[in-house]
């Protein structure tokens, strides 16, 4: 009863200050309890924006009950008002992490689709320049191989002959003549294969040699790097490609739209608030609003919403707990919680790239000048000769705009 009582009380102050949200928040609170018909009735007008004459029957309600006491635990209700504020700040935090990843993914999205061809090139380009520098150690140590491989096959012939010689002369009568003549042979074939052995230690090692003259070099750690840097790249890029065919295609006001929409029903599912025998379906639920939210879906995510609203609604902590000891573990869960989302806040805006997000103002003429040095970049490796004994030089790019693009393919695309 108590609850009732307060939450018409905010009801009607809500009215007089004309703050709708309010009333809307407060009846979707109320249908979750066991009211009598009186209450419900209110509702009805309430829902029907009949607020003249739900506001005199709320005033007339809460009148019968103004001489009634009834009793409630002070600490219980202030530790659930403590809960309701922790739940309160949890939920902000948790818009505004979610509003960085958002924006820091929407920078990357574009960023890849813009410059995603050109920085492939790049890396292309570099590969082939540091493969090229090593191509006459990499055809000496094919060629080393090559040639232990294939010594390798003449030994083994070699022991296979050797084994099959042995076995007949352990078949054949020590005295015999025919066993002199096989063993003879034998010996031949055992000094034929302790000659080739010998000579195919000396082939591995030439092998070995050619191999870590290659993997000495310093031009091969830059090659193995840039091998690396390409395919990791293409395939980012290509996973962005197939994201961004899942996107639809809103305007300015639409994405306004989208943001309100999605925080309001994220207040109303966030996993973190709900009662715990609810958490996996609130946990379900919000799965679906952030899909459809970072794929800009407005229509899915007004139905979550309306969903929300009208009947899958999940009670918060702060309005079902009444045991001291559950709120103080409550508390000092949320509390917790928070730390670990002011921690997580703080990392985000460590970020170089939240840094850019942050500070450039024209999203598209930042890029296009990324564009024009990526450019630069390109027609400079194009024109240069790498030395497979040589480190590779990196070209020189505007200061303006060195680490942005020296450091593309380390950024989270």
């Amino acid at each position: 009863m108590q609850q009732i009582l307060k939450r018409l009380t905010l009801i009607k102050t809500a009215l007089e200050i004309e703050e709708e949200e309010i009333v809307e928040l407060q009846i979707m609170k109320l249908n979750k309890l066991d009211l009598d018909n009186e209450v419900q009735n209110i509702i009805i007008k309430l829902e029907e924006i009949d607020y003249g004459s739900a506001l005199v029957d709320i005033e007339n309600y809460l009148s019968k009950f103004s001489g009634v006491v009834i009793y409630e635990d002070r600490e219980i209700e202030a530790l659930r008002l403590e809960l309701k504020i922790l739940e309160k700040k949890l939920q902000n935090l948790s818009e505004i992490k979610t509003d960085y990843l958002n924006d820091i993914d929407e920078f990357n999205t574009l960023y890849s689709l813009k410059l995603g061809p050109l920085i492939s090139k790049i890396l292309h380009l570099k590969r082939e320049l540091l493969q090229k520098a090593l191509k006459e150690k990499q055809e000496a140590f094919d060629k080393a191989k090559a040639e232990y491989q294939s010594l390798k096959e003449e030994t083994k012939d070699i022991k296979s002959k050797k084994q099959k010689l042995e076995e007949e002369l352990e078949e054949l009568d020590e005295f015999d003549d025919e066993y002199d003549e096989l063993f003879e042979e034998f010996e031949t074939v055992r000094e034929e294969l302790k000659d080739k052995e010998q000579a195919l230690n000396e082939k591995r090692k030439k092998a070995k040699y050619a191999k870590e003259d290659i993997e000495d070099d310093p031009v091969y750690e830059q090659y193995e790097e840039a091998k690396t840097d390409y395919e990791e790249f293409s395939n980012e890029y290509n996973e962005v490609k197939e994201e961004e065919k899942n996107r639809f295609e809103i305007d300015d006001e639409d994405k306004k739209e989208l943001k309100k929409l999605f925080r309001k029903a994220s207040k109303l599912c966030h996993p973190d608030i709900v009662t715990d025998e609810l958490k996996e379906q609130a946990t379900e639920m919000m799965k679906r609003l952030n899909e459809a939210y970072s794929q800009k879906d407005l229509v899915s995510v007004k139905k979550i919403l309306h969903r929300l609203e009208t009947g899958t609604g999940f009670e918060v902590a702060s309005d079902s707990i009444n045991d001291k000891e559950i709120l103080k573990a409550k508390i000092k869960e949320f509390r917790e919680n928070i730390a670990d989302i002011e921690n997580d806040i703080e990392e985000i805006k460590a970020d170089d790239v939240f840094g850019i997000v942050s500070e450039v103002n024209d999203m598209d003429a930042y890029l296009e000048r990324l564009e024009v040095q990526l450019q630069e970049e390109y027609e400079t490796l194009q024109n240069s000769s790498v030395q497979s004994k040589k480190k590779t030089t990196e070209p020189t790019i505007d200061n303006e705009v060195t680490e942005e693009v020296d450091d593309y393919w380390d950024k989270t695309f």
